[in-house]
């Protein structure tokens, strides 16, 4: 219980800093599929910008995740949808399960590449993040894992570059082995609502 409460300090506390958005928000725990497994996850972003895409994550390591993004995000003005594409890494170095060091929560950190072909500039950002989360066992067998990423990157946009620290925060609910469920907010001058189903595939 402690910890729980600890986490939800954690975030309160991180959900009052600056933040920065994203088109495909975080969708991640801290923790990782497996070496050689593969999801796919169709994402669905609402709130002032409008998003849908797609994510492949595939296990690099027992500890390690990649993923690939691609997706929409609306033109706003009138303008057509425009393309978005992002790519991420992960590394869980404390985890819950004793198959690694043990710590209060899990904890992983990474990098990130994000690129926007916006009506009026392409935009570009590159950075790192960090991931905690805690996973809670329903009654059902089922798992409910709370988690939160804060990043700090370098984006660029009209020429013009800026280092920007945002925070996501949201709830993966893991319905069984091969389906899960994400719902995440992310508050920027731009605040957006993400959900995303994720299907084992590999």
């Amino acid at each position: 219980m402690k910890k729980t409460i600890g986490m939800i300090a954690i975030t309160i506390i991180l959900l009052s800093s600056v933040v920065s958005a994203g088109g495909f928000g975080s969708l991640s725990t801290a923790n990782t599929i497996g070496i050689g497994n593969g999801n796919f996850m169709g994402v669905l972003g609402a709130g002032d910008n409008t998003t849908f895409g797609g994510i492949f994550t595939y296990g690099m390591s027992d500890n390690t995740d990649g993923r690939l993004k691609l997706g929409l995000i609306d033109g706003k003005n009138g303008n057509d949808a425009t393309i978005m594409f992002a790519a991420d890494f992960k590394y869980n170095f404390i985890s819950t399960d004793s198959s690694l060091q043990n710590g209060p929560f899990d904890m992983a950190l990474g990098g990130f590449f994000e690129y926007y072909d916006l009506a009026v500039s392409s935009t570009w950002a590159l950075g790192g993040q960090y991931i905690g989360s805690y996973p809670l066992k329903l009654s059902n067998n089922s798992i409910i894992e709370p988690y939160g990423r804060l990043s700090v990157r370098l984006e660029s946009m009209n020429s013009n570059s800026d280092l920007e620290i945002g925070f996501n925060g949201g709830v993966k609910w893991e319905l069984n082995e091969n389906i899960d469920f994400y719902g995440e907010i992310e508050l920027d001058n731009a605040n957006n609502f993400f959900f995303g189903i994720d299907f084992r595939v590999l």
